[in-house]
């Protein structure tokens, strides 16, 4: 059968170059550093995230390019929020007012940047007065009230370290008065990591924002939601040392992503392209059956598109198998394959990356070819993702880098006896000072038992899901996300770029 066609023999039905041309647009999509709201046309609810947006969920897992920081500002505005609320389904009985208690804005409006933080921690001010001081704030501007405080925020901690008695008192009224009006004040918190540049700082303020965010929940109309990374979500860990904090955990809710939820943003980039969307739209309405309802201006997917009518675009953009036949393996299973860590998480950005690439690679090397992706292109794709994906890793954890760079041209998997071999302590020397200067945190467990115990680090590499232990778990593994990009071989595997 000729590559250029369909598994049934039929030609593609997405003209190449037209879809090409719209995967080429995919969105240039880097880490969300600011609450600035997305397009509309650019979110997508996955069912599973449902749960995690509802301001019921205290606490929100997410790994790197999960979503926590793009729902943080999806949340925090008005218009996305609303059109969120009806694509989800969320229910809720109470208008709900949206605040942000931490994340990443500079301005101090909301909460105390990382300066201020700094210095309030430094002056002694207990982290309960700083949050609770958020809190008051927000809730109190909110009921058109008075501050007691100067509108500054070492007033603000200092006034409610000073008088808590009062501030209890005003929290009470606050919530009375905001359930009297049915209305709700859900304040969020997103990338806690930059509280400060050791775990010791950060394990005081995150107990002390969990803590009021526990005591918000026996209240009528005050809320809290935490978007956390996996590594702050450990229930042995010293954060969650607090009475009822299982409460939290046990409701606590993952930013999960399936595979047909990453299909499903292609779709609908390409449902929403300026030049390929109308296109887009008639051709998944003829053949599919689709009927589209425009939503202040953007195309959302519908819901009820199943997957293998999403199996059936793909396909038909990118060709049914990696390769030339199936051996190479399907080209539905193999990306989500190649592009998940070693707990089969999946990155949005990866696979919007990854379409991007392969649309660029095609258009330069084979223009001609009938589909919108040839398949070199796909895993052209993949090698480029997965280098984003080891960007993002040494920006969030530096410490890795060092690591996995001494294990540059070895062949995984790897026993403890080989890895020790290439982590010399001048190794994780090296390690820990990237860490250090970049001012980010250092490996958990490792830096927590006091460093030397090389198990602690490999449980530390095992969290981030970088590495997996084999199944007679006497070697450990590494999924091709990380491999390619650190230049480290395994047979049979994606060949890492030269």
């Amino acid at each position: 059968m000729s590559e250029g066609k369909r598994a049934d023999g039929r030609s593609p039905v997405f003209a190449a170059a037209e879809y090409r041309g719209a995967l080429r647009e995919l969105p240039d999509v880097a880490a969300w550093e600011n609450l600035e709201p997305p397009q509309l046309s650019e979110i997508s609810v996955p069912p599973t995230h449902s749960k995690a947006l509802s301001p019921e969920t205290t606490i929100v897992e997410g790994m790197r390019g999960a979503g926590k920081s793009f729902w943080t500002a999806v949340l925090a505005n008005d218009t996305t929020r609303d059109f969120v609320a009806a694509e989800a389904r969320l229910a809720t009985n109470q208008q709900l007012v949206v605040r942000v208690g931490f994340g990443l804005d500079l301005s101090g409006d909301d909460f105390p940047p990382e300066q201020v933080m700094e210095a309030l921690v430094a002056s002694r001010q207990a982290p309960d007065a700083i949050w609770r001081a958020v809190l008051l704030r927000h809730a109190l501007k909110l009921l058109g009230k008075n501050l007691p405080f100067d509108d500054n925020w070492p007033a603000a901690v200092g006034w409610v370290a000073a008088q808590p008695a009062a501030v209890a008192e005003m929290l009470a009224t606050v919530d009375r008065e905001l359930a009297a009006q049915r209305r709700t004040l859900l304040l969020l918190f997103d990338a806690l990591d930059r509280l400060g540049g050791d775990w010791s700082r950060i394990r005081g303020l995150l107990t002390a924002a969990l803590k009021l965010g526990l005591e918000c929940r026996s209240r009528r109309a005050l809320r809290c939601k935490f978007f956390l990374r996996p590594d702050m979500v450990e229930e042995e860990d010293e954060v969650w040392r607090f009475a009822d904090s299982a409460k939290l955990l046990h409701a606590k809710q993952t930013l999960d992503w399936r595979a047909d939820d990453l299909y499903r943003l292609v779709a609908q980039h390409l449902a929403n392209s300026p030049a390929a969307g109308a296109a887009f739209r008639a051709t998944l309405a003829q053949h599919l059956g689709l009927r589209w309802s425009a939503a202040h201006g953007a195309y959302p997917l519908p819901r009820d598109l199943p997957p293998d009518a999403l199996r059936w675009v793909i396909e038909d953009l990118a060709g049914p198998w990696v390769g030339r036949s199936a051996t190479r393996g399907f080209t539905w299973t193999w990306i989500p394959a190649h592009l998940a860590d070693a707990k089969r998480r999946l990155s949005p950005r990866s696979i919007l990356l990854a379409f991007r690439e392969a649309a660029e690679w095609t258009e330069q090397h084979q223009r001609s070819d009938p589909r919108a992706l040839h398949f070199q292109g796909v895993q052209q794709g993949v090698v480029k993702a997965s280098a984003i994906r080891v960007r993002e890793l040494q920006e969030d954890y530096p410490w890795v880098e060092p690591l996995l760079r001494a294990l540059s041209r070895s062949t995984v998997p790897l026993s403890v006896d080989e890895l020790a071999q290439q982590w010399t302590p001048a190794c994780i020397s090296e390690s820990l000072a990237a860490a250090a200067s970049k001012q980010r945190l250092p490996p958990r467990r490792y830096s927590s038992a006091g460093g030397g115990n090389l198990g602690t680090l490999l449980d530390d590499l095992v969290e981030l899901a970088v590495l997996y232990p084999t199944e007679d778990r006497k070697r450990y593994n590494m999924p091709d996300i990380f491999r390619v990009g650190f230049g480290i071989k395994r047979k049979g595997g994606v060949r890492p770029p030269r």
